[in-house]
């Protein structure tokens, strides 16, 4: 096991496709726990980041062994949720995972693991510039040092750290040739679309 946690975050609303998107099924399978199985052979320590949800659901789609965490601190963004995953981290290091990235591959978060070590994170960089927060790896005391009510967005978090690596997605594609551990299911229409590239896997 690597000397990492990993932090599913699933505190979001939703509002966009207008469902909780943690329990949208793929195959009869929740997409938190889709995602859940497809990260623990990485790690000890999964959290499930749930913001001001009722733990309740959570507990009954997931292994008993899984941590499930409200929101130390309530924000706008899932600054709130990056820190409660730094403080209840048992690691060194956290993976920041977003619960509707369902085609996540595990090497990515192990590459970014071993380049993130020594520094304060390791956060792909997409073509147009943007910043993959959801799919990075922290250091737990470089967060934990941000105050949850000093930070707009993640983006920012990312920003103030001391020493963060922007790592180029194409240095991935030798683990994701499509890219496709950045899928986003964020609309009704992108839930359709990772149905249809299920089939063709």
């Amino acid at each position: 096991m690597l000397e990492l946690s990993i932090a599913i975050l699933a505190g979001g609303k939703g509002s966009r496709i207008g469902t909780e998107k943690a329990f949208l099924r793929v195959n009869g399978v929740p997409l938190i726990k889709l995602i859940y199985d497809r990260l623990s052979p990485l790690s000890d320590d999964i959290m499930v980041i749930i913001g001001n949800k009722s733990a309740e659901e959570f507990k009954n789609l997931l292994p008993a062994s899984a941590k499930i965490f409200n929101d130390f601190y309530y924000t706008m963004s899932p600054v709130g949720g990056f820190i409660t995953a730094a403080l209840s981290a048992t690691k060194p290091y956290f993976a920041a995972v977003a619960v509707d990235m369902p085609l996540i591959n595990p090497k990515i978060i192990e590459k970014l693991y071993f380049m993130a070590r020594g520094h304060s994170a390791a956060i792909p960089v997409l073509k147009d510039g943007t910043l993959e927060v959801l799919c990075a790896v922290y250091s737990s005391e470089a967060i934990k040092k941000q105050k949850a009510d000093s930070v707009r967005s993640l983006k920012e978090l990312a920003k103030r750290l001391p020493d963060p690596l922007f790592i180029d997605v194409d240095s991935l594609r030798d683990i994701d040739s499509k890219l496709e551990s950045f899928f986003n299911v964020n609309t009704k229409e992108d839930f359709s679309a990772l149905l249809e590239k299920l089939k063709r896997l």
